[in-house]
């Protein structure tokens, strides 16, 4: 995957222009607290065999890998384009982690993972790069492997706010899409999941359950126009899929 000076520049200075301007400074109470979160999006996916090879593609200042190992699987790893992320990873003491592009990290690791997540990637790159990419990690899994996704939803009332709110975003994402892209590089099964408010709290389970009753307003509307309910309309969509 190239990357242009464009984003050299930009990655180069993310956590100072970007990161740290939209969820202030990086701590371990801080990772802490998305821990709910995360349980309830994506703890469904994690394998039983805890000593299971992961890669958390994208991972930025290390949160998620450090989610990952309190949960006891060992052998996660992480890498990202922006030095700048990775140096605050080292500082909160979150190891196990590179300052490496995605293609050139796995282009000798092919069979080598479980499970690999990409959480916040596939938005940065160009539509030959996300094809390019996938195959990539296609062949870094092993045969049953998963894949997760997380990318800007297309569908969503407010796509925009995410889609434009990074200047290194290139496309947000629906559910067909997403299927179509994984289906041309070969991966199978895939599934996909709303990224709404996660009940774990007074003020958590207002907002879950505020927002089931927009999303059935919302279901209503498209029934109205389209005929069908169906769809996602969080601002994000998580998409899952399997290597045959």
């Amino acid at each position: 995957m190239s990357e242009s000076k464009f984003h050299r520049r930009l990655y180069n200075q993310y956590v100072s222009t970007h990161t740290s301007q939209l969820y202030g400074e990086a701590t371990i109470d801080g990772i802490e607290r998305q821990f709910p979160v995360w349980k309830w999006h994506y703890g469904r996916f994690l394998p039983q065999d805890k000593s299971a090879n992961i890669l958390d593609t994208g991972c930025g200042s290390g949160g998620f890998l450090y989610f990952l190992r309190s949960l006891g699987c060992v052998n996660s790893t992480g890498i990202d384009i922006s030095i700048e992320q990775i140096e605050v990873a080292r500082k909160l003491g979150i190891h196990g982690v590179e300052c490496a592009d995605i293609m050139s990290f796995l282009e000798d690791k092919m069979d080598s993972y479980d499970l690999i997540f990409a959480r916040d990637v596939l938005e940065h790159l160009t539509k030959d790069e996300i094809l390019k990419v996938l195959e990539t990690i296609n062949n870094a899994l092993k045969v049953g492997g998963l894949l997760v996704i997380q990318a800007p939803n297309g569908e969503s009332l407010f796509s925009g706010r995410i889609r434009y709110g990074d200047l290194t975003h290139e496309l947000a994402f629906t559910q067909n899409s997403l299927n179509q892209a994984l289906k041309t590089v070969g991966f199978a099964g895939a599934a996909f999941y709303p990224t709404g408010p996660v009940p774990h709290g007074l003020k958590s389970t207002v907002r879950f359950f505020l927002w089931k009753m927009i999303e059935k307003l919302l279901r209503f509307y498209m029934l109205v126009e389209t005929g069908s309910a169906n769809g996602i309309y969080t601002q994000n969509i998580i998409a899952t899929a399997m290597k045959r």
